[in-house]
């Protein structure tokens, strides 16, 4: 990986790094294996909505050549249709594209919130097609902590029913390390 990357990391709460602070955050991790440029734009409580219509000050001005599109928990919480997470997803990839930068996709983490976990599966199942579709790279952080939790770790993975916990956060960090790398 050369120090000539730039990555600008978009989301919500779990890219921003909540409850600590962004220094814990995967992105931070992310930058300090990686040894390059990582700008951390996740905002607590953020919706795909607000990214895309924060994406051009946020990301655009920075001149990435690779953006990590990370979000959907909050637009699940909600309860808020595919059809329309999925335009956004879009939305902020054809920026990316139109820009010269690569978008990267993030699938989000499992909640454990029955409810708020079957709009996740949607989207993540939408989010792999689209990936596939595209030719757009994703970034897997749902199936190791999905493992996880299959044996009994939940408690070390999250401090709340959603949001990593320090733990979680580094989990997220190596498997976006090795993701990227392996670009």
């Amino acid at each position: 990986m050369k120090n000539t990357m730039k990555i600008v990391a978009i989301g919500d709460s779990i890219t921003e790094g909540y409850p600590f602070s962004k220094q814990e955050s995967w992105v931070e991790h992310l930058a300090q294996e990686l040894k390059c440029h990582v700008i951390n734009q996740g905002i607590c409580g953020d919706f795909t909505s607000g990214m895309c219509a924060r994406f051009r000050r946020d990301v655009l001005e920075y001149a990435p050549t690779h953006v990590i599109i990370l979000g959907g928990a909050n637009d699940a919480y909600e309860r808020i249709p595919l059809e329309s997470v999925s335009s956004n997803f879009k939305v902020m990839e054809k920026y990316c594209r139109h820009n010269g930068m690569i978008p990267i996709l993030g699938l989000p983490t499992p909640s454990l919130l029955p409810e708020e976990e079957q709009f996740l599966t949607e989207y993540r199942n939408w989010l792999n097609s689209y990936a596939v579709e595209k030719g757009i790279s994703l970034i897997d952080f749902y199936s190791p902590f999905l493992n996880r939790i299959k044996v009994g770790q939940s408690a070390q993975l999250f401090v709340d029913d959603v949001h990593p916990s320090i733990e979680g956060y580094a989990l997220m960090g190596e498997i976006a390390v090795r993701r990227l790398k392996g670009l």
